[in-house]
Protein backbone atom coordinates (compact mmCIF):
# COMPACT_ATOMS: atom_id res chain seq x y z
CA UNK A 1 0.00 0.00 0.00
CA UNK A 2 3.03 2.59 1.06
CA UNK A 3 4.34 2.04 -2.91
CA UNK A 4 1.85 4.38 -3.97
CA UNK A 5 2.95 6.96 -1.45
CA UNK A 6 0.86 8.40 0.97
CA UNK A 7 0.39 12.05 -0.86
CA UNK A 8 -1.84 10.61 -3.06
CA UNK A 9 -3.13 7.59 -1.11
CA UNK A 10 -4.85 10.16 1.50
CA UNK A 11 -6.16 12.69 -1.92
CA UNK A 12 -7.54 9.43 -3.97
CA UNK A 13 -9.49 8.43 -0.56
CA UNK A 14 -10.72 11.57 0.17
CA UNK A 15 -11.74 12.98 -3.29
CA UNK A 16 -12.56 9.80 -4.78
CA UNK A 17 -16.16 10.49 -4.01
CA UNK A 18 -15.62 13.83 -5.64
CA UNK A 19 -15.37 12.77 -9.07
CA UNK A 20 -17.45 10.36 -9.08
CA UNK A 21 -20.02 12.76 -9.06
CA UNK A 22 -18.22 16.14 -10.12
CA UNK A 23 -16.23 16.58 -13.58
CA UNK A 24 -14.57 19.75 -12.21
CA UNK A 25 -12.74 17.79 -9.17
CA UNK A 26 -12.25 18.16 -5.94
CA UNK A 27 -13.00 21.13 -3.85
CA UNK A 28 -10.47 23.55 -1.94
CA UNK A 29 -12.15 22.20 1.13
CA UNK A 30 -11.63 18.62 0.32
CA UNK A 31 -7.43 18.81 -0.71
CA UNK A 32 -7.22 20.90 2.27
CA UNK A 33 -8.10 18.38 4.88
CA UNK A 34 -6.39 15.30 2.86
CA UNK A 35 -3.60 18.16 3.50
CA UNK A 36 -3.99 18.19 6.94
CA UNK A 37 -4.32 14.38 7.66
CA UNK A 38 -0.92 13.83 5.81
CA UNK A 39 0.90 16.37 7.56
CA UNK A 40 -0.20 14.67 11.12
CA UNK A 41 0.81 11.34 9.11
CA UNK A 42 4.11 12.45 7.09
CA UNK A 43 5.44 14.96 9.57
CA UNK A 44 7.79 12.70 11.57
CA UNK A 45 10.15 16.07 12.96
CA UNK A 46 7.18 17.41 13.98
CA UNK A 47 7.96 20.78 12.43
CA UNK A 48 4.75 21.75 11.07
CA UNK A 49 5.67 21.66 6.96
CA UNK A 50 6.19 18.58 5.04
CA UNK A 51 9.64 18.26 3.32
CA UNK A 52 10.42 16.32 0.16
CA UNK A 53 12.20 13.82 2.17
CA UNK A 54 9.37 13.43 4.21
CA UNK A 55 7.01 12.61 1.35
CA UNK A 56 9.55 10.23 -0.05
CA UNK A 57 9.41 8.22 2.97
CA UNK A 58 6.27 7.78 2.17
CA UNK A 59 7.00 5.38 -1.08
CA UNK A 60 8.59 1.96 -1.44
CA UNK A 61 9.86 2.52 -5.33
CA UNK A 62 12.52 5.72 -5.32
CA UNK A 63 11.51 6.69 -8.66
CA UNK A 64 7.62 7.20 -7.90
CA UNK A 65 8.83 8.64 -4.82
CA UNK A 66 10.65 11.18 -7.00
CA UNK A 67 8.23 12.27 -9.16
CA UNK A 68 5.58 12.19 -7.16
CA UNK A 69 6.81 14.26 -4.55
CA UNK A 70 8.69 16.54 -7.25
CA UNK A 71 4.37 17.26 -8.29
CA UNK A 72 3.17 18.16 -5.32
CA UNK A 73 6.73 20.57 -4.56
CA UNK A 74 5.69 22.62 -7.25
CA UNK A 75 7.90 25.73 -6.68
CA UNK A 76 10.51 23.16 -5.88
CA UNK A 77 12.18 24.78 -3.20
CA UNK A 78 12.24 21.14 -1.08
CA UNK A 79 8.94 21.68 1.57
CA UNK A 80 5.41 21.10 0.35
CA UNK A 81 3.18 23.60 1.59
CA UNK A 82 -0.66 23.23 1.67
CA UNK A 83 -0.89 25.64 -0.39
CA UNK A 84 1.30 24.05 -3.00
CA UNK A 85 -0.96 20.56 -2.17
CA UNK A 86 -4.26 22.39 -2.77
CA UNK A 87 -2.63 24.11 -6.21
CA UNK A 88 -1.55 20.36 -7.34
CA UNK A 89 -4.89 19.14 -6.32
CA UNK A 90 -7.45 21.32 -7.95
CA UNK A 91 -5.44 20.38 -11.22
CA UNK A 92 -6.64 17.31 -11.16
CA UNK A 93 -10.18 16.80 -13.16
CA UNK A 94 -9.45 19.85 -15.18
CA UNK A 95 -9.13 19.37 -19.06
CA UNK A 96 -5.92 20.31 -20.53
Amino acid sequence: MKSIGIFSLVFIVMTSTVFTSHSAGPSDEMIRSAYRLILSEADTNKDGKLSVSECKAGYKDPAMAEKNCKFWDADNDGIITEDEYVRQGMSFGKKK
